[in-house]
């Protein structure tokens, strides 16, 4: 009998030590502890509310979860849920936050100037359903220190009050920053090129290949889209704009659509007038072309001609080859000609 009741004590006292620990499940209790998440991938943990739980202030459990690398002006998208309380129906007890640039000694710092939760960032709750797809900002670059911080509040000791919080996420490839500008023109031809340029975060040119388009607006209901490729950085539209927006002027809007790397973007509005496109005039048509052609090489043949008659030796051999060539394009020439003038 005392062997049985020692053995109920020892695991009474086991499950005292595990069980508080159990309710946390899920990411680390320290960003070395962190899991690397995996786009596109649903992930579940869950806190609880227990004080001697807490891993931060004797008030708060956090779990961290390691994103991978992103840069500044990225938009992380996280798809989460959570259960509401049970003593408080209509209010959910988890909190996110992403925190950049911390470790296992600066993360408390860092965390308790905004372990408040504000639905309004940068700290995230949960309201209505409990399900909501947030999207933040990127404030620098990292390149394997971002986390995303799920926690709750753990400050009751009294064991009827206790309460675990089941959670789950999905956190959306990141979507790259673009920077679009137009190049600033007072007019426009109608049969011309407009230019803008695209650029990442970090300044560099957008790479080749990325599809942006152009929207064309003018008094009277007039409408005109136009696409155009990057390369270098720039992007070039090539207009064919009717005549109803001849002399007016019109707005010019280029875009860039969400593509699942890089975000959505719209470049400031271009105001420009739009020009009539000069007429080019051809003046020389190709029989007459051909027939100054004939022409010259006919001259040039009567003057080697000539010039071999009075020529001796050598010279006069050189001269008539000379002529013998010239004969043949000039046959060549008039055969050009007859064709290309009596269409």
């Amino acid at each position: 009998m005392k062997t049985f009741s020692a053995a109920l004590a020892v695991v009474g006292l086991v499950l005292g030590v595990v069980s508080p620990a159990a309710a946390f499940e899920g990411g680390g209790r320290m960003p070395s502890e962190a899991p690397l998440v995996t786009p596109g991938q649903h992930y579940t943990g869950q806190l609880n509310n227990r004080s001697s739980d807490a891993n931060y202030g004797g008030n708060v459990e956090v779990a961290f979860w390691r994103l991978p690398p992103v840069t500044t002006r990225d938009i992380v998208t996280i798809n989460w849920h959570a259960l509401p309380f049970t003593k408080y129906p209509g209010q959910f007890p988890i909190c996110m936050i992403l925190a950049q640039g911390i470790d296992d000694f600066s993360w408390g710092s860092v965390f308790g100037t905004r372990d408040y939760c504000d639905e309004s960032g940068p700290v995230y709750e949960l309201s209505g359903s409990g399900t909501a797809r947030t999207q933040i900002t990127v404030q620098e670059t990292s390149a394997n220190s971002s986390y995303l911080e799920f926690y709750s509040y753990a400050n009751y000791t009294n064991p009827s009050d206790f309460e675990t919080f089941p959670y789950d996420f999905t956190v959306e490839a990141p979507l790259h920053y673009l920077g679009l500008a137009m190049r600033p023109v007072k007019r426009v031809s109608a049969t011309g090129v407009v230019s803008a340029t695209a650029n990442l975060a970090t300044g560099l040119p957008a790479p080749d290949g990325l599809p942006f388009s152009l929207v064309v607006t003018w008094a009277g209901g007039g409408v005109a889209s136009y696409t155009g490729l990057s390369s270098g950085g720039a992007v070039g539209f090539q207009l064919a704009l009717p005549e109803t927006a001849y002399g007016k002027s019109a707005s010019f809007v280029a875009s860039h659509g969400a593509d699942g790397v890089y975000q959505a973007v719209t470049a400031p509005k271009l105001q420009a007038e739009v020009a009539k496109p000069k007429v080019v005039r051809t003046t020389t048509s190709a029989c007459v072309k051909a027939r100054r052609h004939r022409q010259a090489l006919a001259r040039q043949y009567k003057r080697l001609s000539r010039n071999a008659r009075y020529a001796r030796g050598p010279t006069r051999r050189r001269l008539k080859r000379r002529a013998h060539s010239v004969a043949r394009q000039l046959r060549a020439a008039r055969s050009e000609a007859q064709s290309l003038c009596n269409q």
